[in-house]
């Protein structure tokens, strides 16, 4: 049986810093008894999460563990533009020896998508097409042995 954590980095009415540190530690001390997977949430202007940034994060959390797998759950696609975030996956990827595991989807609070200027009618179809993106990508890159 595997074991893993997802995070949703909630405020704490700490400091940002702080909260970003106490979370590294924490990551540390999963990878050192042996939970096999951490997973951050993505939330935008909301106190239910304060990694707006996963990538940023978890660059940080490949680098200061040995055998965690991790990822986000999820990449709200249409925030980003799907090349860009191609980009950032396969750095994260390369960067934890492999130990990426890629969340993604459409998102769920309207709230979330109006700062963003973004028309949560629309952001379906615009996670369709970014999914899509990053399927082909996937698989034409593809090793053969």
């Amino acid at each position: 049986m595997k074991f893993g954590v997802f995070d949703h980095m909630d405020d704490a009415g700490v400091p940002l810093g702080q909260l970003y540190a106490d979370r590294l530690a924490l990551a540390e001390v999963y990878d050192r008894a042996g939970i096999w997977g951490y997973h951050l949430a993505e939330h935008h202007s909301t106190p239910l999460g304060c990694a707006a940034s996963p990538s940023v994060f978890l660059a940080t959390v490949a680098q200061r563990t040995k055998n965690l797998r991790f990822g986000p759950l999820v990449y709200l696609l249409p925030f980003y533009h799907p090349l860009r975030l191609i980009e950032e996956i396969c750095m994260l990827d390369q960067m934890s020896g492999g130990r990426f595991q890629l969340g993604v989807g459409r998102g769920v609070s309207p709230f979330e998508t109006q700062h963003y200027g973004l028309d949560f009618a629309k952001t379906g179809d615009v996670y369709h097409e970014a999914f899509q993106l990053i399927l082909s990508f996937s698989r034409g890159s593809q090793r053969t042995s």
